[in-house]
């Protein structure tokens, strides 16, 4: 399948386009990527319908099929591949900040063609950064990417229900298999959460043992029903 990316330049000017860096208005990806990235997300010849994983065949999906996921739906703005990847990269590391209304705006989008739009009754709740990752970057990114969802989409953003245990493995650095094992447990409530439907928010989904166990926490506290919304969706090749 035909890389649509193949050809873009990758430039950080103001009042452009973050992937190409064609001349466009507001915050918004320039009318060709944005039209690239939706029909990309929606015209995969094979995706997982419940965590959006992009699948090389009619397979399982690994994802679902290897672990019994707690999540309802997982939807992701994009795909975690070249060049869209260096975005998230840009905006975790790089601290350009300025780069998650665009996330926003652009999965807003795919809410609303999904007829998903509005919700209503519910809450984001960002996924907690490692105390090390706060520390390094100075900011959480999907804290700071769910402030900007909210937003767009008018829902309150709850920052102070979910909490993380302390770890010191570096989940970038472990494999499918040593994330799901690490993750059990990661995420607790402390207090009750008389919460219908809350919305988990994340930067980078990879197997979904994070949101599960996010989801777990809230599920036991007291919430009904736990979907996921992200910026991107990683390849199950990507390790």
């Amino acid at each position: 399948m035909q890389n649509p990316y193949a050809n873009k330049r990758l430039l950080v000017l103001p009042g452009t386009c973050p992937l190409c860096g064609t001349v466009c208005t507001g915050e918004r990806f320039c009318p060709d990527c944005h039209n690239d990235i939706l029909h990309s997300m929606q015209n995969h010849p094979y995706r997982c319908a419940r965590c959006c994983l992009a699948l090389p065949n009619a397979g399982p999906c690994p994802d679902c099929s290897e672990q019994a996921l707690h999540t309802g739906t997982v939807i992701a703005a994009f795909d975690y591949v070249h060049p869209l990847d260096s975005l998230v990269l840009r905006y975790k590391n790089g601290r350009q900040l300025d780069l998650a209304p665009a996330f926003a705006q652009l999965l807003s989008q795919q809410l609303q063609q999904r007829g998903l739009l509005p919700l209503t009754n519910t809450c984001l709740i960002p996924i907690p950064g490692s105390r090390q990752s706060l520390s390094r970057r100075g900011f959480n990114p999907a804290a700071e990417f769910a402030q900007q969802l909210g937003k767009k989409l008018q829902l309150p953003v709850e920052h102070f229900v979910l909490h993380r245990h302390d770890q010191h493995l570096k989940q970038s650095s472990l494999s499918r298999h040593a994330r799901r094992a690490t993750a059990s447990g990661l995420y607790y409530c402390s207090r009750r959460l008389d919460i219908p439907h809350a919305i988990l928010v994340d930067d980078i989904v990879t197997t979904c043992s994070t949101l599960d166990s996010a989801t777990r926490a809230l599920l036991a506290a007291g919430v009904q029903r736990v979907d996921a919304l992200a910026i991107a969706r990683t390849p199950p090749n990507h390790f």
